[in-house]
């Protein structure tokens, strides 16, 4: 398939050539740059500059054209050509990490900087050369990043894979809409995420917003938005990552595609194992206590088309297949899932007009066992065997148009899921009963976004997202219907030339509950939650408020923020006993999270940067329910990243920090994780520049360190190495 790739877009080359170099403002060569030329808003060819900063394109052009200039830590340089193109200089400024430019926060597919909400960007380059391995762990660096548990996706369920932001409470339905390329990542049925999904080799970039993206997002993105971007070559590439190490681990990924006429074909595969650990801690393990291992295999495949006047079709398809140790002889899970994607844009009316269409279908299996109490885990005892097959539709469509400085997003989607759990309970390998429980749910709305540039200095956002959420059982006359306005007002003011940014927000947002937590019930040790179809949504009403400042080489923003989650839905502890605990999913007043965040970025000269993150949070149960000025589960006080990392022509180095603060597992507070503190780092050397060999290290200093309670004490991963190849053409 590579050699397909590599051979259909390398015909058709085009003739004409442009040269030049890339420079720092002290004169430094800038390796590693992107280079693009487009023309009416298609992109023509792309490059990278060498060890020497220079870069040479090819085009067939020969009147004026654009060409933009992106490196990590500067400013995008955008400089038009005339026609009779000779050598370019082009000098890059330093950008301070706020400044970035993104897709995400407008909703739009022209990249953008946009002053009035918190994100931050990863690049393929930053993903590429740090010690973490998957993506979940890349992005615990993050303030306020949380997941159900703090394991790593490698080893851990997919279902504590749900993400959330800014201390709305760790779940297994993410509070957080995740996102490949625009379309849902989050599982349909449950809301977690699989992050193995999206070949590594592929990823272009990462965009995290954080606070509500309910906006122009919808109803999943109650807390933000994470999007994965995959690579849109401007013309022939190839990317490999080959590794292995600890823990019997081995990864191959593959990227390869291009551009030729109007044409844009790519594709991508991935293979993962890895046998991975007892994850219960020392002193409370059994026999019956094994390694906790996974392995997956995904791919995509994509192929567009942009016509002369403007207008782009694209067809895309992936299929991923995954299957897990659970840490037992009995427990495990594994995943197939199928996705296809068709999209379509232009110009019309002034604007650019978008409209996609996607479906999913999925099977997830699982099985669950009871443990003997005496002696502790000695046996188990297989006691329920899951299989959820769902099925999703979804549809959307958009315009964008500008007047100047000034643009107006319009748009509606639509979703329609189908899923249950079918169910057999055993005891003793006798057969007890089965069940086939489940239901659909049908997710509409329609949102405007209009930014105003009222002068160089003053930006203002309006935004109102309308939703419509109807939920039935398969089984039962019940259902709900359910309808929900969420406004959003935002603004940044430039103090003159000081650096400095001053923003603000109000929002409210809204997130249904997902069929999982209706109809789904499931076992972890001898805790059983069981599901709840009265479930109603839950509604966040929230602010945000802080600076950004940028002088010379540094650049500070400072967030502060207060968030209230009414009709929180979270598993409430129903009664405890030494052999079993009863969970069930309820709306359990409100939860209030306040808290600031802290981000710090200080290039000491070219090749030298150091990153500082931090979030302070206090989120707690409030409202009339029980659980009243109760810590929320999952939520840790605090959480602080350092990341130091030097870059040239030659070395890749980086080294990340992070400590996470005392978090409770249950709704009680009865059940504390400890602090955890992880060192990763990461070195690699480039030769011939194209090829780089690296090691990187994860939990340098072996910590011991807790990732969840059930109440077996369950520990992070230890100290790992791993060591490979990356491959990059051009």
């Amino acid at each position: 398939m590579v050699a397909l790739l590599l051979n259909l877009v390398g015909l058709g080359q085009p003739a004409g050539r442009i040269s030049g170099t890339v420079v720092d403002p002290q004169g430094a060569a800038v390796p590693n740059a992107s280079v693009r030329i487009e023309t009416a808003s298609a992109p023509l060819d792309e490059v990278r500059t060498g060890t020497d900063g220079s870069f040479e394109l090819r085009t067939t052009v020969t009147g004026a054209v654009r060409l933009i200039v992106t490196a990590p830590g500067f400013a995008e340089a955008v400089l038009m050509l005339p026609g009779g193109h000779g050598p370019v200089r082009i000098t890059l400024t330093p950008a301070p990490f706020f400044e970035t430019i993104n897709v995400t926060s407008a909703r739009s597919e022209v990249r953008q900087p946009d002053a009035t909400v918190t994100m931050t960007v990863f690049s393929s380059s930053e993903l590429l050369t740090s010690g973490p391995l998957t993506i979940d762990d890349a992005l615990k660096i993050v303030p306020g990043f949380t997941l159900l548990r703090r394991s790593s996706s490698r080893v851990s369920n997919p279902t504590t894979q749900g993400v959330t932001l800014r201390g709305l409470g760790g779940a297994a339905a993410s509070r957080s809409l995740v996102l490949t390329d625009g379309v849902p990542l989050n599982d349909a049925f449950g809301g977690w995420v699989y992050w193995d999904k999206v070949p590594f080799a592929a990823i272009d970039r990462i965009e995290v917003l954080r606070g509500g993206g309910s906006d122009v997002y919808g109803a999943d993105a109650l807390g933000g938005v994470v999007q994965i971007l995959t690579i849109q070559p401007g013309r022939r590439s190839l990317r490999a990552l080959v590794e292995g190490g600890s823990l019997h681990t081995g990864l191959v990924s593959l990227f390869a595609g291009g551009r030729t006429g109007g044409w844009l074909v790519s594709g991508a595969g991935e293979w993962f194992t890895t046998k991975g650990y007892i994850i219960v801690a020392d002193d409370e393990r059994g026999a019956v206590d094994t390694r906790a291992g996974s392995a997956h295999t995904s791919g995509i495949a994509s192929v567009s088309y942009r016509a002369g006047n403007g207008w782009r079709f694209e067809l895309r398809g992936s299929v991923f297949s995954e299957t897990r140790q659970n840490g037992t002889p009995v427990q495990m899970n594994d995943t197939d899932a199928r996705q296809g994607s068709g999209e379509v844009a232009g110009d019309a009316g002034g604007g650019l007009f978008s409209a996609r269409v996607f479906g999913d279908t999925q099977g997830y299996d699982q099985t669950f066992s009871a443990f003997s109490t005496e002696p502790p885990r000695a046996s188990e005892d297989l006691e329920r065997i899951q299989r959820v097959p769902t099925t999703v539709v979804g549809v959307a469509a958009q315009w964008e148009r500008r007047w100047g400085p000034h643009t107006l997003l319009v748009g509606a989607e639509e979703r329609f899921i189908e899923g249950r759990t079918v169910e057999t309970r055993l005891t003793e390998g006798r057969v007890l009963g089965t069940s086939d429980d489940g239901g659909s749910q049908r997710v509409g709305s329609a949102f405007a976004r209009a930014a105003f540039a009222v002068s160089d200095r003053l930006t203002v956002v309006a935004a109102a997202h309308g939703d419509g959420w109807q939920s039935k059982s398969q089984n039962t006359s019940f259902s709900q219907t359910v309808g929900s306005f969420n406004p959003r007002a935002s603004l940044a003011y430039r103090l003159g030339d000081s650096g400095v940014t001053l923003r603000g927000s109000v929002y409210r947002s809204f997130r249904a509950p997902t069929l999982n937590e209706l109809y789904r019930g499931f076992r972890v040790g001898n805790n059983v939650t069981t599901p709840n179809e009265s479930l109603e949504p839950e509604r966040l009403t929230a602010a945000e408020g802080g600076l950004a400042m940028s002088r010379g080489r540094a650049a500070v923003r400072v967030t502060g923020f207060w968030n209230r989650l009414d009709d929180t839905i979270t598993s409430v502890t129903i009664s405890t006993s030494p052999s079993l605990n009863i969970h069930e999913r309820q709306n359990a007043g409100q939860v209030r999270s306040i808290g600031v965040e802290l981000e710090a970025d200080l290039r000491l000269w070219q090749s030298v940067a150091v990153a500082v993150t931090s979030a302070m949070t206090d989120s707690r149960f409030k409202g009339e329910t029980r659980l009243r000025n109760n810590r929320v589960p999952q939520v840790a006080r605090y959480n602080v990243g350092l990341s130091l990392r030097y870059d040239n022509r030659l070395w890749n180095l980086s080294g990340q920090l992070r400590v996470a603060g005392s978090q409770f597992e249950d709704d009680i507070n009865t059940l504390i994780l400890r602090r955890a503190t992880v060192v990763d780092v990461f070195g690699g050397r480039t030769f011939a520049r194209r090829v780089s060999l690296f090691v990187a290290i994860e939990n340098l200093f072996n910590s011991d360190y807790d990732v969840g309670r059930t109440p077996t004490r369950t520990a992070g991963l230890p100290r790992t190495v791993r060591t490979g190849v990356q491959v990059a053409y051009p």
